[in-house]
């Protein structure tokens, strides 16, 4: 069981240096350090695959959101019914997969959470005209990913009080919607709602790698293969020709698998794969599925720590599994509602999870105790979060294009 903290709004801190004291001077830089990230949003790596969190290749591991509702006060579409093939509310073909959790009540947005050290740096509204469902950072700034077609650099810059704003340095337009990211070796690879995963190269080369046929939610490297899964319940494994720079398909994983896809995390010889169903055990040797994980509930996102997989599920419950899957430690839903996200932090270390209403809930490692959820979004969802892996630094998206900067200041 969990013991739920109350609401972190203003005053006096009570967790460890907590006193309510800090200032943006005690902030470290973080300029510079963006090619040091690793994880979606903090699925990281930390510093150079060093820390806590991380695949095992040690690779740069990128944000992505798998919840694909737009702003809950809009709905567009190419479809108008609730069975339309466009982005409407329920059970239509597009964008708009029904949402029928309520999360916990919205209060005060803050901007400071003293009991965790935790300050925001900055917000950009409409940063994006439509959901920011993915974050990567790099060494040229931090990308984001949005279901409004674009890619968009920032750079992050100093002011005179400590804090950093967010200044927009490039726009990327993409073919569709944008629902993963991952840079690893010089490529920028984005997964689209066709289906498609666009990818660039820092040499300028831009080719469209083609097999699935929803949106792609996940991507990964691991011993050079590029992995993806896709809502039409398929993962498939890719590698690239050094001569022409094109990507060939040579696996597609259909067999078993637990609904349309929604995230994949690799763990010692075995690829977990969560989809609406539950979780799917993988062998990456010889690529059938050895173990279906209990319960068949929506999986909306997992986190790789000290050889565990964390599992963040839709109704926000977590549970905890080993290498092999054995369920190691689980608990009840949050008290914030529907996690839409959740993030590794280095500093802490934290689990930082994004929720329906606009929270995020932090949980402390390696004792999986509930810290306390504060309230970032004024009531839209937290679509994405990505921590740098340095510093305390993390980003939330939310689900109407606002992006948000945030640090933890505290060891």
């Amino acid at each position: 069981p969990i013991s739920v903290l109350p609401l972190a709004m203003r005053g006096r801190g009570r967790g460890r240096g907590g006193d309510g004291a800090w200032t943006w001077g005690a902030a470290r830089s973080l300029a510079g350090r963006g090619g040091r990230s690793g994880g979606r949003g903090g699925r990281g790596s930390g510093r150079s695959g060093r820390g806590h969190f991380g695949h095992d290749d040690r690779l740069v591991h990128v944000a992505k959101s798998d919840h694909v509702l737009k702003q809950r006060r809009e709905v567009t579409g190419r479809g108008k019914g609730v069975k339309g093939r466009g982005k409407g509310v329920r059970k239509g073909k597009g964008k708009g997969k029904g949402d029928d959790l309520e999360g916990g009540p919205v209060g005060p947005v803050v901007q400071r959470v003293d009991e965790e050290q935790l300050g925001r740096h900055c917000e950009v509204r409409k940063a994006h005209g439509a959901a920011i469902t993915c974050m990567a950072m790099t060494e040229q700034g931090i990308y984001t990913g949005s279901q409004d077609k674009s890619l968009k650099r920032w750079k992050p810059t100093k002011e005179p009080d400590g804090r950093f704003t967010l200044q927009p340095e490039l726009t990327v337009p993409l073919p569709d919607s944008c629902f993963a990211l991952l840079f690893n070796g010089g490529w920028f690879f984005c997964g689209l709602w066709s289906g498609q995963i666009q990818a660039f190269s820092q040499d300028g080369i831009e080719v469209a790698l083609k097999g699935h046929t929803r949106r792609v939610t996940s991507l990964l490297v691991h011993q050079n293969v590029l992995i993806s899964g896709s809502a039409d319940r398929e993962v498939r494994l890719w590698q690239m020709d050094p001569g022409t720079k094109t990507f060939n398909c040579t696996h597609t994983l259909s067999d078993s698998m637990p609904g349309p896809i929604s995230k994949l995390q690799v763990l010692g010889t075995n690829l977990f794969v969560g989809g609406m169903n539950g979780i799917a055990v993988v062998n990456l040797e010889n690529l059938t599925v050895t173990k279906l994980l209990p319960p068949t509930k929506s999986v909306v996102d997992m986190l790789e720590f000290q050889g565990h997989v964390i599992v963040a599920y839709a109704e926000g419950s977590i549970r905890i599994f080993d290498a092999q899957g054995e369920l190691k430690t689980e608990t009840k839903p949050l008290a914030a509602g529907p996690i839409v996200a959740i993030a590794g932090l280095e500093s802490g270390p934290r689990v930082l999870c994004g929720h329906s209403r606009g929270q995020v809930s932090t949980i402390n490692l390696p004792s999986f105790e509930f810290r306390l959820h504060f309230q970032a979004l004024d009531g839209y969802k937290v679509e994405s979060i990505h921590c740098a892996g340095h510093d305390g630094i993390f980003m939330l998206g939310s689900s109407d294009g606002t992006l948000q900067l945030w640090q933890r200041v505290g060891t």
